[in-house]
């Protein structure tokens, strides 16, 4: 816990406020790990100030590496950015924050991803209730074809019946 009791009361400050926060939530089962990257994270993206491109992505590759799960990761994220953004630096960090600002915001989930099974009969339905007007557009010859494509999926074939038994007769 010695990250948190510093002489500068201002780091003691985001820092007892990132560690009561992750206490809370309960997302890293090791705290002290938590703590260490929240620190290492800071220190790169400001040691890499003339070089924020590279400090992003040393502090990316970072969290990856620790095996930070998504959540994990937003977390970190956003109190980093947090303490960056609260903090004055006698170097210009607005690369740096701006690159880590992009990435504290919740991914969403694309439209298609909550179910792709859902999304496909959704479609479907929506194809099919248009489909009436779709046909009608279609020139007689362009309609016949259609109609007759669509055919097998609203009748079944008829097929050829063999007698399993060639002594008995049907007739």
């Amino acid at each position: 816990m010695a990250v948190i009791q510093t002489e500068n009361e201002h780091w003691n400050g985001y820092a007892l406020e990132f560690y009561c926060s992750i206490k809370k939530s309960g997302i890293f089962p090791d705290l002290d790990k938590a703590m260490d990257l929240y620190c290492t994270m800071l220190e790169t993206i400001q040691e890499h100030h003339a070089e924020p491109l590279k400090g992003d992505h040393i502090a990316e590759v970072m969290l990856k590496d620790a095996g930070m799960d998504e959540r994990q990761t937003l977390e970190l994220n956003v109190a980093a950015y947090a303490y960056l953004n609260g903090s004055e630096f006698d170097v210009d960090l607005s690369v740096g924050k701006a690159l880590l600002k992009t990435r504290t915001k919740a991914k969403e989930p694309a439209p298609w991803a909550k179910g792709t099974r859902e999304g496909l009969q959704e479609l479907i339905h929506r194809e099919l209730a248009a489909l009436p007007t779709t046909i009608e557009a279609l020139d007689p010859k362009d309609r016949v074809a259609a109609l007759c494509k669509l055919l097998p999926y609203t009748m079944p074939r008829m097929s050829n019946v063999e007698p399993n038994d060639t002594k008995k007769s049907f007739w």
